[in-house]
């Protein structure tokens, strides 16, 4: 799938957040706007003990009540070691995310083809300035100032282009579970390893 999209709102967004070379790197006042993660820890366990509980009206009621296998149930095991025999998939700990192993593939896939791969003539493409096929030229930034706060995701303004969908501007979005483990690397501080 090919967005048909102008590079002038990322533009214009990078300029607006104060993302260039004077400013170096942080925003300059611009809203972010988005649910507050540190109220989950309230509204998760008052949630749980309303559906344990059941509300003023009455118990709660299972929709599911009565089907042998409801939709998204694990089925029941008998043991310990059948229970420890289901596989969930996991992210690699933090600590052991790589650069080279894990987010290096990514943006080798997703990103190179404008940030740091060679374009028909041989030449690298650097849109924005921003190569992101090595470490150090990762960590630098782009012409607009740092992309990757090092252990701060939430202030990293290239997971906040990729999560909003504005990156990359062609091709399919980056899927979720790439997302995570490049928070991930960020949150342990983005290491070179």
């Amino acid at each position: 799938m090919i967005r048909n999209r102008s590079r002038r709102p990322a533009r214009a967004r990078m300029e607006r957040r104060g993302h260039h070379r004077e400013g170096a790197g942080k925003g300059t006042g611009a809203m972010k706007i988005g649910f507050p993660t540190r109220f989950l820890s309230l509204l998760i366990p008052g949630a749980v003990a309303v559906s344990l509980a059941g509300s003023k009206f009455g118990p709660t009621v299972d929709p599911f009540a009565g089907l042998e296998n409801p939709p998204g149930a694990i089925p029941a095991a008998g043991t310990v070691s059948q229970l420890a025999s289901l596989r969930v998939p996991t992210l690699p700990a933090a600590d052991t995310i790589s650069f080279t192993d894990d987010v290096l593939p990514i943006f080798q896939q997703r990103c190179a083809q404008c940030h740091g791969g060679a374009d028909e003539n041989g030449q690298v493409r650097l849109e924005a300035g921003l190569n992101l096929l090595e470490y150090e030229k990762v960590m630098a930034g782009s012409e607009f100032g740092t992309v990757v706060e090092a252990g701060n995701a939430e202030d990293s303004f290239l997971l906040e282009m990729i999560v909003e969908g504005d990156m990359p501007e062609e091709g399919d979005p980056v899927p979720e579970d790439e997302i995570r483990i490049i928070r991930a690397w960020i949150e342990a501080g983005a290491p070179n390893n």
